[in-house]
């Protein structure tokens, strides 16, 4: 089949099944060429977190190495941010099973954690199973409330400029995250608190351009030289005072290997 029989067949696909043009639309090559035409002189960098002092003897749990999870190296950030920063308040757009919420809390002094409701989930079509998964770890602990709403519609007031560090973990299509991070930026309790987005890598080292574009399109232009990728995990990361970083290298040789002691209890 030459090209141009393969451009009508999929021309005709397209017209039986409109949502196929979202493949094409959201495929990582041609958001990377979106985001260098919009951000032609910006050059994405990485931090690496563990160098940080805090970095020893790093305990996660619960960690429950299911589908939909964050990786170890993540969770282990995110600790990592409030050991260092003092982080009093600590608030994320997204609970699933709640492990995030569960790992930070021994760090901080309050999580506020939103999800959507489980009638909207239901009303989505999701299963019983599922639903019933969101906030598993998180739903028991004191110092972890649970908020339910959209981001994109939840009263957000009773929460303006309160938060030490904000967790963006909800929608990651490129509107949905520029819109929650235009949220986190009135969250926060002063120009001193962190902002994190997870998922702005596809995996441990490779950038994902669908939420690259709605970080940076959201911040204003000033804040740009102060968001890093982290390295050896998913997330990116808005410091103020800065960080220790290099330009991003795909495919370089590791320059850190971690041990990691694994023990479990059968709930």
């Amino acid at each position: 089949m030459n090209k141009f029989s393969k451009l009508i067949k999929a021309i005709g696909l397209i017209l039986q099944r409109p949502a196929l043009l979202n493949l094409i639309l959201k495929d990582e090559q041609v958001l990377q060429r979106a985001f260098e035409k919009e951000f032609p002189h910006l050059e994405l960098q990485q931090t690496d977190v563990f160098e940080w002092p805090e970095a020893t003897q790093l305990a996660i749990s619960p960690y429950a190495f299911l589908s939909g999870s964050s990786m170890v190296t993540d969770f282990a950030f995110l600790q990592l941010v409030c050991r260092r920063y003092n982080v009093a308040t600590y608030l994320e757009i997204g609970t699933w099973r709640g492990e995030s919420a569960a790992n930070v809390a021994p760090y901080v002094k309050e999580v506020f954690t939103l999800n959507l409701p489980d009638q909207t989930l239901l009303q989505m079509g999701m299963s019983q199973a599922y639903i019933a998964s969101h906030r598993f770890f998180s739903k028991d602990l004191t110092n972890v409330t649970h908020l339910f709403g959209d981001s994109a519609t939840f009263d957000w007031r009773p929460y303006e400029q309160k938060c030490d560090l904000i967790f963006i973990d909800g929608d990651h299509a490129t509107e949905a995250v520029e819109r929650d991070t235009q949220t986190a930026l009135r969250l926060r309790k002063s120009e001193k608190s962190i902002l994190v987005w997870h998922d702005a890598k596809s995996d441990g080292e490779y950038p994902r351009y669908e939420v690259l574009l709605g970080i940076y399109r959201a911040l204003p232009k000033d804040l740009h030289q102060n968001v890093y990728l982290v390295k050896h995990a998913l997330c990116a990361v808005y410091l103020p005072d800065g960080a220790d970083a290099a330009h991003l290298q795909l495919n370089a040789l590791p320059t850190r290997q971690f041990e990691l002691g694994l023990s479990s209890t059968k709930l």
